[in-house]
């Protein structure tokens, strides 16, 4: 474990939030959340070291399942082909024709290869080996397995920057804005996708929230804190708005609630089985499009620029 000041103003001055642990997975370990008393900036600390933190990323950890070859079922292919649509279109009213593109954190490639089928250049980094082989073999994308510290960039060599819920993975993600911005061209698009505090899940869930993630996450981002952040790094913020993710995340917290407070094994088994129901979901669909139109999902999708 390692102690770390704030990586929004370098402080070292916070309170605790929380103390959390991994209900994704049930790994051991306990861990606290804290709030710098400066700016705002939520981040674990102590926190994991790279080494330590790897076992919280085991073979079966959802993003860096297949999406195609590896797929269990044609129901999740749709899903993953629908949310890939819906990012695109969304990225399309800030772009006027496809270019070159980075998409960081990519996983096993489901968003790069369906960007590369609209025509985009694409080209990815993943720091586990398991879906960045996947994503280069089976699909054919250009993968670089690593972290973005360890890539080399092209200053303005790109039209486009992504990171699908990565930035709060991300060891220091000050550095990682003002690289992306540098990589960019005068005009480029950044978009990212964070868990935001203002959702109505963190309400409903409090300390059992998906957006928490801990240990993996390692930042919680209020908004006034990350678009200093965003703007210090010499970006323009465009919009905010969730788009994608509202009901999966729910489904989690619920899991993730349950866990903690229902001894019986059978009846939460029983329970997430008709939470991830498609009758269920089917139901829900209106609900989660008006949590959406409301600003209030788990997800949140940022769309920044770099000025001309």
């Amino acid at each position: 474990m390692e102690h770390v000041v704030c990586n929004s103003c370098g402080a070292d001055d916070a309170s605790p939030v929380l103390n959390g642990r991994d209900w994704l997975h049930g790994i051991p370990g306990e861990f606290t959340l804290v709030q710098c008393n400066r700016c705002g900036l939520m981040y674990l600390d102590p926190r994991p070291t790279p080494e330590e933190l790897e076992v919280y990323y085991p073979a079966d950890y959802e993003p860096h399942v297949g999406t195609k070859k590896q797929q269990l079922g044609w129901l999740r292919r749709i899903d993953y082909r629908y949310g890939v649509e819906k990012r695109y279109w969304a990225i399309m009213r800030y772009c006027e024709q496809a270019g070159r593109m980075l998409d960081i954190g990519c996983g096993p490639g489901a968003f790069l290869d369906g960007m590369r089928e609209h025509g985009w250049k694409v080209a990815g980094i993943e720091p586990s080996v398991r879906p960045a082989t996947y994503a280069r073999e089976e699909l054919g994308l250009d993968v670089q397995i690593g972290v973005l510290e360890d890539v080399h960039l092209e200053p303005e060599s790109l039209d486009l920057v992504t990171m699908w819920n990565v930035l709060e993975h991300l060891r220091d993600p000050q550095q990682a804005l003002n690289r992306i911005r540098e990589a960019l061209a005068p005009g480029g698009l950044l978009v990212f996708a964070i868990p935001s505090v203002e959702s109505y899940d963190l309400r409903i869930f409090k300390r059992y929230w998906a957006g928490y993630d801990i240990p993996r996450h390692l930042f919680v981002f209020p908004p006034a804190t990350l678009e200093r952040m965003v703007e210090a790094a010499g970006f323009d913020v465009l919009e905010r708005r969730c788009i994608y993710g509202t009901y999966n995340a729910f489904a989690y917290s619920a899991r993730f609630a349950m866990s903690a407070r229902m001894a019986n094994e059978c009846l939460r088994s029983s329970l997430t089985k008709l939470i991830l129901s498609l009758p269920v979901r089917a139901l829900m669909l209106p609900l989660s499009r008006v949590v959406d139109l409301l600003g209030r999902g788990t997800i949140e999708t940022w769309f920044c620029r770099r000025p001309e």
